[in-house]
């Protein structure tokens, strides 16, 4: 079942203005701006792409690219005459904003090429040309996201979910003075945990957490033999902490596992002794959660691979995350 990360603009309750092209759809992260039509819409299996994510140099093009790859879907919406890119731009980045999706770029009119001027020619022309969206045979497409206009509007964000990571642009411009605006939304979408791509945030720890209850917490490493964290271990800790502080009726329990080298009772201790070095390190650092954690270790009792080997050894001594009942 593919997850759904819905990104409601700020009317999501509206009406169809006009008709959409056959075969077309919203894609499933993102609510169309009311009253919006798809006047172009195509997807691809796997696609390469190019997003700027740095303004050009005067009338230059972008000087930083992103290169992104996957699953793409385009789509291109005509907006009610009359609305405004200033206006249809802050829905779609209030939206980003309020599900906590990172924005990795934006930029607007001249802006985008670093000048003064009222327009972003080069820039536009560098995302939308030829040499990068028409050379798929797409040319009617992105045809008017190549001109230029005091009004065009261009963001690129990123959107991170358990099993899957998503690359958005948005650009948006005018046909002409007293003409609908259009916007294109480019959506790549690519498998995180096959690709490795997998960015641990509190978002990702609640959907882990409420579809399978429980998370290994990858990361989190301590001295060999000791319950002493490793000073790396903390970039991962702080995404717990920012789960539970985002989250604050939420119980827990930190698990400690070992391998099954020693005896049973000293992997016990050191596994109970490092979840409870964890918890130590979220009550001082990110908040008093009281009660709401418990530390458990279970030693060797739970094993995620064999430890005939070391690789297997290895995955075995692992911190998990379990969701207790409520």
């Amino acid at each position: 079942m593919k997850t759904k990360f819905l990104l409601l603009l700020l009317l999501s309750c509206f009406t169809v203005l006009g008709q959409d092209i056959d075969n077309a759809q919203d894609h499933e992260l993102l609510t169309r701006y009311p009253e919006s039509k798809i006047i172009y819409y195509f997807q691809k299996d796997y696609n390469e792409l190019k997003f700027a994510v740095k303004s050009g140099k005067p009338e230059k093009e972008p000087q930083k690219w992103l290169e992104v790859s996957g699953h793409q879907t385009s789509i291109v919406y005509e907006i009610p005459l009359g609305k405004s890119t200033v206006e249809v731009m802050k829905n779609y980045q209030d939206a980003f904003k309020a599900n906590n999706a990172e924005i990795l770029f934006q930029c607007k009119g001249g802006e985008c090429d670093g000048t003064n001027a009222w327009y972003s020619a080069k820039f536009f022309e560098k995302v939308y040309g030829k040499d990068n969206r028409q050379s798929n045979g797409e040319i009617s497409h992105y045809y008017d996201f190549g001109n230029y206009h005091v009004s065009q509007r261009y963001m690129v964000g990123k959107i991170t979910t358990a099993d899957k990571v998503y690359y958005v642009e948005i650009g948006m411009t005018p046909t002409y003075d007293g003409k609908p605006v259009k916007v294109c939304v480019e959506v790549i979408e690519q498998e995180a945990l096959q690709s490795g791509l997998i960015t641990l945030n509190a978002d990702v720890i609640k959907d882990k957490l409420e579809k399978e209850g429980k998370l290994i917490l990858d990361g989190i490493l301590f001295d060999t033999s000791k319950a002493t964290l490793q000073p790396t271990s903390f970039s991962v800790i702080e995404m717990v902490g920012d789960y539970l502080n985002q989250n604050p009726k939420v119980r827990v329990y930190i698990v400690g596992h070992t391998d099954d080298i020693g005896s049973l009772d000293s992997n016990l201790q050191l596994s109970e002794d490092r979840a409870g070095a964890v918890v130590s390190a979220l009550m001082n650092n990110y908040g008093d959660f009281g009660t709401r954690l418990t530390p458990i270790g279970v030693g060797p009792a739970c094993p995620v691979a064999t430890n005939e080997t070391e690789d297997g050894r290895m995955k075995n001594r692992r911190v998990e995350i379990v969701l207790k009942k409520k």
